[in-house]
């Protein structure tokens, strides 16, 4: 197929992986044929847009977009197939390193920051992660670097696919679900809090989305993109990236090894990225 990039093969891989998966499971998932339609439609759509880049804009601008553009479908396809396919949580796991590192549950120690201006402001940050990865696309698309735009797609793609697998084969449904105990200690947020944590509850379909933490890794691996391309950029969006990985902890999403493994994971593609796209460097 012409015009076919690296990132694209992780992608379509992706999708023809969850395709397969939800065909050899189709006797545990509910209306498996509505889900296996989906990734038979997005996987012609894209092919589409990969082979008719030049066509126009709007397909030039889609075919570079699509697999932004798709993640979302295929995080929530795990909603539809992660609990009728691995329905016991491994959350004791998780709680058990926790309690390992840090001598108890990260919830108890991070609770300090359990302040109404905080949590507000941390619920802030935590929505940052649907649009970081879109300045990043953006950017370099927008400045036509289309090397520099695959590479980004490349890792952004690899991160967000490790970590649906670790959703996959290790699910587990997070300290705020999992830890009894926090019912009794409720999150003191304000309007902001309010309103958006449990719209966010609500939209989320997927509940065993916790190892590794995605949003950790994601906006993370957004911050060393823009590093070796435009360092005032990286430190100008890297306070957000932090406030985002401590609301993680603070609003219960997620266990400290989640967001332990998270950087690891974002170090792990962004070196391997680099590696493949630059194995002399950055140019």
């Amino acid at each position: 197929m012409k015009n076919i990039r690296l990132f694209d093969y992780i992608n379509l891989g992706f999708y023809l992986f969850m395709l397969v998966l939800v065909v050899i499971n189709t006797s545990s998932i509910p209306q498996p044929w509505i889900i296996v339609s989906m990734y038979v439609g997005i996987i012609s759509f894209s092919v589409f847009l990969i082979y008719n880049e030049t066509h126009n804009r709007i397909i030039r601008l889609l075919r570079y977009f699509y697999p932004y553009i798709f993640i979302g479908f295929v995080f929530e396809s795990l909603g539809f197939i992660v609990p009728y396919i691995n329905p016991h949580n491994k959350d004791y796991i998780l709680i058990e390193l926790d309690r390992l590192i840090l001598g108890k549950d990260a919830a108890l120690i991070f609770n300090v920051f359990n302040v109404k201006w905080i949590v507000d402001y941390l619920q802030l940050s935590y929505l940052s992660y649907y649009v970081l990865p879109f300045f990043v696309i953006y950017y370099f698309y927008s400045k036509n670097k289309i090397k520099r735009l695959s590479y980004s797609l490349f890792a952004l793609s690899l991160g967000y696919y490790l970590s649906y697998l670790g959703y996959i084969f290790l699910p587990a449904i997070g300290p705020r679900y999992s830890l009894d105990y926090l019912a009794n200690m409720p999150l003191n947020g304000g309007v902001i809090f309010n309103v958006v944590h449990p719209l966010l509850n609500a939209l989320e379909h997927i509940k065993q989305d916790c190892f590794p933490s995605g949003h950790t890794e994601i906006s993370l691996l957004v911050v060393l993109l823009f590093w070796d391309e435009n360092r005032k950029m990286a430190l100008i969006i890297l306070p957000v990236v932090l406030s985002l990985i401590l609301a993680t902890l603070v609003l219960r999403y997620h266990y400290f090894a989640d967001v332990v493994s998270g950087v690891v994971v974002a170090f792990v593609v962004y070196f391997v990225s680099k590696a493949i796209f630059y194995p002399k460097g950055l140019t």
